[in-house]
C-alpha cells in the first residue's frame, strides 16, 4: 500500500529507434501512446475549431506535447491555463513547463477563482473550451469535470452581470446617488444588527405564503420582515409585517405597496432602490448596499466610512430578506423561520394570493387571456423539477440559480427552519412556526452618518470632470497644475474612480482614455451632477 502511495511517474522511451519522444507510465497504465505520444493530442488540436475569446483550459498538460501547435492555431483573444489534480503528476507538469503556462491544482480553488475573474474583467474572454492534454485526466475525471463547470459559470455570471449592468447600470447608479444623501438622517443595517431577540419570520412572495396558519398563529409572536412583493396580500389579511425588504430599482415595484401607503412599517432598503418606492410607507428606514459592480467608487465609499460594509448581489429579494433577518436577530439562538421562498410555481398561478402578480393578472384577463397564468408553466424557460412533499413543479433556470444559492449561503447557519411545505427544498431543515418561541426585546441604536460633504464633494469633483473634459487646458482647474499632472493624468484620476459614469456603457468594463469613450462620460456628468443636486435639495434639514 505504501509503496503505491510513494509511486512516481516514469518517463519511457516511446517508438522504436531514434525517436526522442518519452512516453509517460504510472499506477500501471500509460499516459500517452507507447508509440507517438503526440499523435493524438495533436491530431486532435488539427480538427479543433477554436473561437475568438475563448479560455482553453488544459487539464493534466504533463509533458505539454501540442502546446506550441495549439499556441500557433488559437485566433486572438484567447487565454490558456492548466489543470492537475495529482501532485506527482503536477511536479511532472511544473518540470515540463516551458511555454510558462499558468498552471494550478484543483485544489486552489481560490487562486484559479480569482484568475478567471481578472481575465474575465479585460472584457475579451466570453467561453470556457476543456482540452483533455493526457490519460492523466481519468484518474480525477469527476473533479476535473466539476472545476472546468464552475470556470464556466463564473465567465458566464461576468457576462450576464455586465448585460444587467448595461441595462440597468445607469439606473442604479442614478438611485445609489439619490439615495446615499439620506444616509445622514437614517441608520444602516450595521447599526440594527442584533437587535432582536424573538424569532423572526421572513415572508416571501411564493404560494408558501397562503400556506401559512393564519387563523391559528398569534402575529406578535413573531418578528416579520417581509419582501415587497408579500407585502399588499399580508395588508389584505390584516397582519402588518415588522419590516419589508425592497432591493427593485425600476417604478413597476411602487405598485406592490398599494394599500400600504403611510404604513409605519419599518423598511429595509437597498441603496439602489427606487427612492419613490422608498418614500411610501412612513416608517423609518434602514439601508443597505448592494456591490453591484467592481471598482475604486465603492473602495472609496468604504475608506470613507461613507459605507460600512458592502453585501455581494444576491438578485432575489428573498434571499436578502434571509440574510438581513439572520444579521438582526441577536444570537444565533433566536430562531429564524421562512416561508414563501419557494422559487417555483404550480401549473395556473406564479405567486401567492393577493400578490400584484395574481392581481394585474385578473385585471388584464378576458376571453383570450384565463386569469389562470399556464403561458409559465408551458414557456420555453419552464422546467419541471420536483418538490420538497415529492410533487411535480415548475420552475426556471434563474430560480433554480437562487435556490441553490440559498442553499449555499445559509445551510450552515444555526437556527434556521423553513416552515413551508411549497416549493423547492431549501437545504434547511423544516419547522414548525411554533418550535421556539423568545420574548422581543430591541435595542434602538442611535448613529447619524454625515454624508453632506460627501455629496457636496462629488458634485464638485463631476463639475471639476465636465470642465477639464470640455475647456482642456483653458479649464480654471489646470490652474498651477501643468508642472504637476498632466491634463490626461487629472481626467483619467477623476473618472477611473467613479465607475458610475461608464459601467452601464456596452465596453464599460474598465476605462478608457478613448476620445468616444470621454465624450459619453462627458455627457454623463451632467445627468449624475442633477441627481446629486436634487439628492442635496431633497436631504437638507427643514
Amino acid at each position: 500500500m505504501n509503496e503505491s502511495v510513494q509511486e512516481k511517474p516514469r518517463l519511457v522511451s516511446a517508438g522504436q529507434g531514434f525517436s526522442v519522444l518519452k512516453t509517460v507510465e504510472y499506477k500501471g497504465r500509460f499516459l500517452y501512446s507507447k508509440y507517438n505520444p503526440a499523435k493524438a493530442i495533436e491530431a486532435y488540436i488539427d480538427k479543433m475549431q477554436v473561437l475568438s475569446g475563448t479560455l482553453v483550459i488544459l487539464c493534466s498538460p504533463l509533458l505539454w506535447y501540442g502546446i506550441e501547435k495549439l499556441k500557433s492555431l488559437l485566433p486572438k483573444n484567447c487565454e490558456i491555463i492548466a489543470l492537475e489534480n495529482d501532485e506527482n503528476l503536477f511536479e511532472l507538469a511544473m518540470q515540463n513547463n516551458s511555454a510558462n503556462i499558468p498552471l494550478f491544482r484543483l485544489t486552489e480553488g481560490e487562486k484559479i477563482d480569482s484568475l478567471i475573474r481578472n481575465i474575465c474583467k479585460a472584457g475579451s474572454i466570453k467561453r470556457a473550451l476543456k482540452i483533455d492534454f493526457s490519460a492523466g485526466v481519468s484518474f480525477s475525471k469527476e473533479k476535473f469535470d466539476f472545476t472546468v463547470n464552475a470556470i464556466s459559470e463564473i465567465i458566464a455570471t461576468f457576462w450576464k452581470n455586465r448585460i444587467t449592468l448595461v441595462k440597468f447600470g445607469r439606473l442604479f447608479s442614478k438611485n445609489f446617488l439619490r439615495n446615499i444623501a439620506r444616509l445622514e438622517h437614517s441608520k444602516t443595517l450595521e447599526d440594527e444588527a442584533n437587535t432582536v431577540s424573538k424569532p423572526l419570520l421572513v415572508l416571501g412572495a411564493g404560494e408558501g405564503l397562503d400556506s401559512l396558519p393564519y387563523s391559528t398563529f398569534s402575529p406578535n409572536d413573531f418578528f416579520i420582515i417581509a419582501v415587497d412583493a408579500a407585502l399588499s396580500p399580508l395588508v389584505s389579511r390584516n397582519i402588518m409585517p415588522d419590516a419589508v425588504v425592497t432591493m427593485e430599482s425600476q417604478v413597476a415595484i411602487e405598485k406592490a405597496f398599494l394599500g400600504a401607503k403611510n404604513k409605519n412599517i419599518l423598511l429595509f432598503a437597498d441603496l439602489c432602490a427606487r427612492p419613490e418606492a422608498t418614500k411610501i410607507l412612513s416608517g423609518n428606514i434602514i439601508w443597505f448596499a448592494t456591490k453591484y459592480a467592481d471598482g475604486n467608487f465603492f473602495d472609496n465609499l468604504k475608506n470613507e466610512k461613507i459605507i460600512k460594509n458592502f453585501i455581494e448581489p444576491m438578485g432575489s429579494v428573498g434571499l436578502a430578506a434571509t440574510y438581513i433577518a439572520l444579521k438582526l436577530r441577536r444570537t444565533s439562538s433566536v430562531p429564524v423561520f421562512v416561508a414563501g421562498l419557494d422559487f417555483s410555481y404550480s401549473i395556473g398561478t406564479t405567486h401567492a394570493k393577493g400578490t400584484m402578480a395574481l392581481k394585474q393578472r385578473f385585471i388584464n384577463s378576458g376571453r383570450l387571456m384565463p386569469i389562470e397564468n399556464y403561458d409559465a408553466a408551458f414557456s420555453m424557460a419552464a422546467q419541471t423539477v420536483i418538490s420538497k412533499s415529492g410533487k411535480k413543479i415548475c420552475s426556471t433556470k434563474i430560480l433554480l440559480q437562487y435556490a441553490q444559492q440559498f442553499c449555499m449561503m445559509f445551510k450552515n447557519e444555526r437556527n434556521i427552519f423553513d416552515c413551508s411545505s411549497t416549493g423547492i427544498n431549501l437545504g434547511i431543515p423544516q419547522s414548525s412556526l411554533f418550535t421556539t418561541k423568545e420574548n422581543m426585546r430591541k435595542e434602538k441604536c442611535k448613529s447619524n452618518k454625515n454624508v453632506s460633504n460627501f455629496c457636496e464633494k462629488e458634485k464638485k469633483k463631476l463639475e471639476e470632470l465636465k470642465s477639464l473634459l470640455s475647456d482642456g487646458e483653458k479649464s480654471p482647474f489646470r490652474k498651477n497644475l501643468h508642472k504637476e499632472i498632466s491634463l490626461s493624468e487629472q481626467i483619467k484620476k477623476i473618472a477611473e474612480e467613479r465607475e458610475y459614469l461608464f459601467l452601464h456603457f456596452p465596453d464599460g468594463y474598465v476605462f478608457k482614455m478613448e476620445q468616444s469613450f470621454l465624450k459619453r462620460i462627458r455627457a454623463e456628468t451632467d445627468f449624475f451632477i442633477k441627481q446629486l443636486e436634487i439628492a442635496i435639495r431633497e436631504n437638507k434639514p427643514l
